[in-house]
């Protein structure tokens, strides 16, 4: 079984219609939660082939379990070179990149101390100081390096972690397809950490989007990727501090400067990063981020919003 946390349910979607709204529906177990597909027009053909896409990218970017492909298991388990599916190649270089779109404390060469922080927090423990240097170390030793012809190679003793990013660029992927199809109304919930909005059959299309970290607080939104992150279910509290499953690749912490992020934006992997990676951001630096990365965030600490866009409204029922 793997040694993984769910990742947190943080954004509940109202969908409901009238019963004579046709809608095709689909769940499958992917990225350690459920995706579910609720199509308002398409066939069951669609459903089949966008659950293949979660299936075959939960695979690829699984780093716990061996599966029937080459994944990031296989790549952490060895310093040789590896041909690796077309798919995950690019998926491993978008999360290296994401860097520079404004994700500055999204490192996917984080595997290693993630795993040591998740297996302390599980027995209700904190690491060291000297054992997050030891994994500070490994991490500014070692390095990806990208070869023709879909060759990858890992170089050190850190491990690849592509969790924070996986099921954002998997719905990109779907959206892309969705686009093909040309489809317009649609809804993926992506174990409500990560959204995809298409358009709800209804007078304006927009869905009420509910904030779980906020009582009865929703926010309207269509045709837009809805990323969130949350020390709210997986954080453990020892002490007087409540250590988070997301972790500062520059010092090692696993103290996150906010509670919640929630990004609204056109790139499900970008959304995914900078929600991770604004964990640990300012509201200066995150209001820097907005405007260079064209994203939309709204941050919550102590069961309060501390920082909203002014394009976003949240109300209250």
């Amino acid at each position: 079984m793997k040694n993984k946390f769910l990742l947190p349910l943080i954004i509940l979607v109202s969908t409901s219609c009238s019963q004579n709204t046709f809608v095709l529906k689909d769940k499958v177990f992917c990225f350690d939660t459920y995706i579910e597909t609720n199509l308002y027009e398409g066939n069951n053909e669609d459903l089949s082939n966008i659950k293949d896409m979660f299936t075959l990218f939960d695979k690829l970017s699984d780093n716990y379990l061996s599966r029937d492909v080459t994944n990031i298991f296989s790549i952490n388990s060895t310093n040789e070179e590896l041909e690796i599916n077309p798919s995950l190649y690019s998926l491993i270089k978008t999360s290296i990149d994401v860097n520079d779109e404004g994700a500055t404390y999204f490192n996917p060469l984080c595997g290693s101390l993630s795993k040591k922080w998740k297996a302390a927090l599980k027995e209700g423990k904190v690491l060291s100081q000297e054992e997050i240097d030891e994994e500070l170390v490994k991490m500014n030793n070692s390095s990806i390096f990208f070869k023709d012809n879909n060759i990858i190679q890992r170089i050190g003793e850190a491990e690849i972690d592509l969790g924070g990013i996986a099921k954002g660029y998997t719905l990109d992927i779907v959206n892309d397809y969705l686009k093909e199809k040309e489809y317009k109304h649609f809804l993926i919930n992506g174990g409500s950490s990560s959204i995809l909005l298409g358009e709800k059959k209804s007078s304006d299309g927009y869905f009420n989007v509910g904030l779980r970290d906020l009582s009865n607080a929703y926010i309207k939104a269509k045709n837009c990727f809805i990323s969130t992150s949350s020390k709210s279910v997986q954080g453990v509290k020892i002490g007087d501090i409540t250590y988070s499953h997301i972790i500062n690749p520059t010092n090692g912490s696993a103290i996150n400067e906010n509670d919640a992020v929630i990004v609204i934006s056109q790139k499900g992997y970008l959304g995914d990063a900078l929600s991770t990676s604004m964990m640990m951001n300012t509201i200066e630096e995150i209001k820097q981020i907005e405007i260079d990365s064209g994203v939309k965030t709204i941050v919550i600490k102590n069961n309060h919003i501390i920082y909203k866009n002014d394009e976003i409204d949240v109300y209250y029922h």
